[in-house]
């Protein structure tokens, strides 16, 4: 068990060569065990011609839960007109390239939307240089055309920024740009391009309970043998009338029941041991999924460490690493606990809540499931 003690921060811990087919998952992200809850958040833009305009967004409670990830997307319109001046004094054929870029942006976010729209070719007559004016047949208006349509843009975020989290709004901004040059007929011109947009804003965030984990639930293991595969935990402060449910699943996302055990009655703070026995199908031992769902007698439910059974002996893939780490969230200290003795490289990277990286540690190969090691703060 390796124990690093250390402020308030949030851990990575990446396998440099792994291939154990055991092992166990965070029990809650955006992408594999229990999927993380989304809010949505939608707000309108009213027509305007702005260069610039804000949209305001709530900031994410962390009262709620812990914000893993978030998405935003925005649906705007724009209806532009050119009008274009022949500033030459011979009559002149033009074509012109209108350009429009809509782009989103907040911390670590950029949704950039592009288009462009060919004019012409547009004879126009020479310019009147002794009044200094535009005759006519020297200018012309193309549009109001609408440029973007519905124009949809997204971005998804992993471990948002401090920014979005706390109290009151934030703002992204809205920012539209462009212009029309011509593409034939030479420099002597003029164009004048108008734009108004308007458009709708999604943000989704994406958040686990503050503490997922049933952290009493301790050595959660899964032993395959042949077609039977036998779960055993261990609980070290199970509380009385605690109610456990063995759930599996073969994508880590849905899960359903294969049985279920009472705890002992036991007083409270009593270490108890407890095994489950799986009767795998023999004809279709695919990847297989198992988490103990614990039960409070007020009604409180949480989960062990998603375990992983993978018959074929491949190697884990980047979101499926050997281990658990607890408590969640952590505080004072932080834990990491293989389900069995490791023998690739690993390397554990300490990442502070806004998003520097404190500490790194390589560990050495074989890497013990129960060997110990402490920090102290500030070292």
């Amino acid at each position: 068990m390796k124990r690093v003690y250390t402020p308030v921060l949030v851990a990575i811990f990446l396998s440099i060569l792994s291939a154990n087919p055991i092992h166990s998952l965070a029990q809650c992200n955006c992408s594999v065990g229990h999927p993380a809850t989304p809010i949505d958040y939608y707000v309108s833009m009213p027509l305007t011609n702005a260069s610039t305009s804000y949209v305001f967004f709530p900031k994410f409670d962390p009262s709620v839960g812990t914000l893993f990830c978030m998405r935003i997307s925005d649906s705007v319109t724009c209806v532009s007109q050119m009008d274009c001046y022949n500033k030459s004094p011979d009559t002149t054929i033009y074509k012109w390239l209108l350009t429009m870029s809509g782009d989103l942006t907040g911390p670590s976010i950029d949704v950039n939307q592009n288009t462009s729209k060919i004019y012409g070719p547009d004879t126009l007559a020479g310019y009147d240089i002794v009044n200094n004016v535009n005759g006519p047949g020297s200018y012309i208006t193309h549009g109001p055309d609408t440029i973007f349509n519905n124009t949809t843009g997204t971005q998804q975020i992993s471990s948002p920024p401090a920014g979005y989290i706390g109290a009151g709004n934030f703002a992204f901004s809205f920012q539209l740009t462009g212009g029309a040059i011509p593409t034939l007929g030479g420099s002597n011109y003029n164009a004048q391009v108008v734009t108004n947009y308007w458009g709708t804003f999604h943000l989704t965030y994406y958040w686990c309970p503050a503490g997922p984990l049933a952290t009493d639930i301790t050595d959660f293991t899964a032993t395959p043998d042949r077609s039977i595969i036998l779960l055993q935990w261990q609980t070290s402060n199970q509380q009385p009338n605690t109610h456990y449910e063995i759930q599996t699943s073969t994508d880590g996302k849905n899960f359903y029941s294969i049985g279920e055990t009472q705890g002992d009655a036991s007083p409270a703070g009593t270490t108890s041991k407890y095994q489950h026995q799986y009767h795998a199908d023999p004809a279709n031992m695919a990847k297989l999924y198992f988490r103990v769902q614990e039960t409070s007698l007020s009604g409180k439910v949480s989960y062990s460490a998603i375990v992983i059974i993978d018959p074929k002996g491949a190697a884990p893939g980047p979101d499926d690493i050997s281990y658990r780490t607890f408590p969640n969230p952590a505080t004072g200290s932080l834990t990491f606990q293989f389900n069995m003795n490791q023998t690739g490289r690993f390397l554990i990277e300490l990442i502070s809540t806004s998003g520097q990286s404190v500490q790194q540690k390589r560990l050495p190969s074989p890497v013990p499931a129960r060997s110990n090691s402490t920090r102290r703060p500030g070292r």
